[in-house]
């Protein structure tokens, strides 16, 4: 017999917003580039913050780590967590972390330390990009400064730790399956693809005209879908080939990247007026390969969607915000609304027909994973027909 369920929905009534935040749990909800987006009313009496000064916020402005304290580690191994459920859209659990809790001005300041254990989540949407993170901690401070007081506590301790490790190795383990599954898939399908490709060419050049116009623009049609899908199935291989590379790190002239891939999108298209500025003596620790492909990408992007301007203007330079340098790629081309900026990393993800502007959607989601692999982040910013700015960190 089946088990009836009453289901939430609005016309309940319910209000869900207050339900969140009333919610004895601490709870967190972040966006993908970590800017709070909801927090419950336990946690901001945990952190001793209030909502309206941090909603909207970059989650490591609002809690950084305590620069009093020279091994404090909670912000890096945060930020690795939340990025690993970003990357591998799979939840992530943490051993304890040491965290101190910035005290309000009127309790004297400073940091008071607190012991929490995580649990990172992912919210996917409706085309299984992430959509959010739900960040919820157990307060295990007392736990923790108990066993310190010499309370038999450590077989409990040990047995915790060892089972936030199998759960990550689990976790890892089961991404590097998937990973591993889409890469021979996407390898098998070339196979029947290329076949498709070829023996359409062949009846076309050797039955076209048996065929008629309709019946040879059925075969064009044929290969220049099986070529789109070959092209999907490249990008698809270059984003998995990205993300598993290792990241070797080095002193990388960035100003000369932009150069070089000014000039090949130059020789690639000698026919059109455009005017290329790019910042002398830019700089960067990143890996040099890796560093290559971020830029070239976000060049001939930017190239791409400003071929609407009979001379465009390209630019890339960079800029320092809160102590941190970021650089950018400016166009003047088409633009973007300014509420799909948080969807253009997403892989495939296409704003405009393929009849309009050519492409894929692949390269800025390889941006924004190489980017991430340096412990860095990517934005964009723009305005509908006012062009567009890419952004990005590689880390400290």
């Amino acid at each position: 017999m089946e088990k009836s369920s009453a289901r939430l929905t609005p016309a309940s009534g319910l209000d869900y917003r207050t339900l969140f935040e009333s919610c004895p749990g601490l709870y967190l909800v972040l966006r993908p580039d970590f800017t709070i987006a909801a927090a419950s009313d336990a946690y901001l009496r945990a952190t001793m913050t209030r909502r309206e000064d941090i909603a909207g916020r970059f989650l490591f402005d609002v809690f950084p780590d305590n620069p009093d304290d020279p091994y404090a580690d909670g912000v890096r191994n945060l930020r690795a967590s939340l990025e690993r459920v970003v990357r591998e859209r799979a939840a992530d659990a943490m051993a304890v972390q040491k965290y101190d809790i910035r005290l309000p001005a009127a309790e004297g300041g400073g940091f008071e330390t607190r012991y929490w254990s995580p649990l990172n989540s992912p919210v996917l949407g409706p085309n299984g990009e992430v959509a959010f993170v739900i960040h919820r901690v157990e307060d295990v401070t007392e736990f923790v400064l108990l066993k310190r007081r010499g309370v038999e506590q450590e077989s409990e301790i040990y047995l915790r730790s060892r089972e936030l490790q199998e759960a990550n190795l689990k976790l890892r383990a089961a991404y590097r399956e998937l990973e591993t599954f889409s890469y021979s898939v996407a390898h098998d399908l070339r196979a029947p693809l290329r076949a498709i490709d070829g023996f359409s060419k062949l009846a076309l050049d050797r039955y076209g005209e048996l065929l008629g116009e309709n019946g040879g623009d059925i075969l064009r049609r044929l290969r220049a879908a099986s070529e789109r899908m070959d092209s999907l199935i490249e990008s698809l291989l270059e984003l998995s080939r990205t993300s598993r590379a290792a990241v070797h790190r080095g002193n990388v002239d960035l100003s000369a990247l932009a150069e070089a891939a000014a000039v090949s999108l130059r020789e690639a298209e000698p026919g059109r007026e455009a005017e290329f500025v790019v910042a002398p003596g830019l700089r960067a620790d990143a890996d040099p390969h890796l560093a290559e492909i971020v830029v070239r990408n976000l060049l001939e992007n930017a190239w791409k969607y400003s071929a609407v301007r009979p001379r465009a203007r390209i630019e890339f330079g960079s800029e320092v915000r809160d102590g941190e340098t970021s650089y950018f790629v400016r166009d003047d081309g088409v633009g973007f609304a300014p509420r799909d900026a948080g969807r253009l990393f997403t892989p495939f993800l296409r704003l405009h027909e393929g009849t309009e502007i050519p492409g894929n959607g692949i390269g800025l989601a390889i941006v924004a994973r190489i980017v991430e692999r340096h412990g860095g982040r990517a934005w964009a910013e723009g305005e509908l027909g006012k062009g567009a700015v890419f952004h990005f960190t590689l880390g400290p």
